[in-house]
């Protein structure tokens, strides 16, 4: 009896080589960082530039999946089809620029294209930001709550350090405190938090593959 594409063994098989590849590749990573084989560092090399060849090809094939799906909202008459046409118009403009050039993304228009649009419109969207931040502060931040009062002096002293107008009056050693603080703590329980949320992503992913979740 044959068994289809999409089979529950078949899936299970891909998984488990997947999960073995996963592992394979972490190994590799961890000898090549903590040095005992430096001869690994060609292999690296290599599967670095085909992991950048993959990222851009499925760089390209969802740039394409977006384009066709706005496609399918223009012609379907959905609604704010005329955003998707201009965004659709814009993408392929773009595309074609940088196709024509033989400079590619070092192209005048490409150039224009980041530094007159897309660089603006990164700045006005992080400058949203600071409306959020004081929102965030406003709603959880409260002298009352727990744990609160606490967040918020720290909030205010590292604050007041990185105003240019407080550095004039201030002591340099509340700023070199400060720098400190934020250099060797408070950095080092970031990347606490980032080493557990990637070891714990891993162990979920490996989960989802075996599955067990």
């Amino acid at each position: 009896m044959s068994t289809s594409p999409n089979s529950p063994r078949q899936r299970s098989s891909a998984n488990i080589l997947l999960t073995l590849l996963i592992l394979i590749a972490l190994a590799v990573l961890i000898v090549d960082r903590v040095g005992i084989a430096p001869a690994l560092g060609t292999a690296l090399s290599v599967g670095y530039q085909w992991l950048m060849l993959l990222a851009g090809t499925a760089l390209l094939v969802g740039a394409a999946n977006v384009l066709a799906l706005h496609l399918w909202r223009v012609q379907a008459g959905q609604r704010d089809w005329v955003l998707s046409l201009i965004l659709v118009a814009v993408m392929v403009a773009v595309f074609v620029a940088g196709v024509v050039n033989p400079a590619g993304a070092n192209g005048p228009l490409l150039n224009w294209v980041f530094d007159a649009l897309v660089a603006p419109s990164q700045a006005a969207l992080f400058s949203l930001l600071v409306f959020f931040m004081a929102a965030a502060a406003f709603r959880y931040l409260r002298v009352s709550s727990q744990g609160g009062a606490w967040m918020l002096v720290g909030t205010l002293i590292v604050l007041l350090a990185q105003w240019p107008l407080a550095t004039q009056w201030l002591p340099p050693a509340y700023a070199q405190a400060t720098f400190w603080f934020v250099d060797a703590p408070v950095m080092a329980a970031l990347r606490g938090v980032l080493l557990g949320s990637g070891i714990a992503l891993l162990i979920v992913g490996l989960r989802l593959l075996v599955g067990k979740a």
